[in-house]
């Protein structure tokens, strides 16, 4: 009779520690690329700009944008997935009000850094800087 002997497991390979640290802040950017992907979209930025200062149905936001209910709507609803934007009822009204304060104000950020690089005549420049200081 033969007497089988316990193997040993194998050891564990070794990992790099700069290996290990960016495969653990992969998670990291990748969510970070999704939230900064809100901002990657010009209606985003209208219907962010139209309700940072409060609480806004959605058809007022479709008139203050410009844009078309449906595509408002798709653009909040996503915004709300994120968890920029909370919704509430209002009867047969749906209300928007910025829930991420910190979102408003990364676009006001770059709002200002891009409108300094405007000429100074041109309006768009000085209606970005008046939006920045209404904060």
């Amino acid at each position: 009779m033969k007497v089988r002997t316990p193997r040993r497991p194998a050891p564990a390979p070794t990992v790099d520690p700069a290996v290990r640290e960016a495969a653990e802040l992969d998670d990291v950017f990748e969510s970070v690329a999704r939230y900064f992907s809100l901002l990657s979209e010009p209606m985003r930025l209208r219907i962010l700009h139209t309700i940072c200062n409060g609480e806004r149905s959605v058809s007022s936001i479709v008139q203050a944008t410009g844009g078309t209910q449906t595509n408002v709507s798709r653009h909040l609803a996503l915004m709300h997935q994120a968890g920029v934007v909370a919704r509430r009822r209002d009867g047969s009204t749906v209300m928007y009000r910025l829930l991420d304060p910190e979102f408003a104000q990364i676009c006001r950020t770059m709002c200002v850094r891009i409108a300094g690089r405007i000429d100074a005549d041109a309006p768009l420049r000085q209606e970005l800087l008046d939006y920045a200081g209404s904060r």
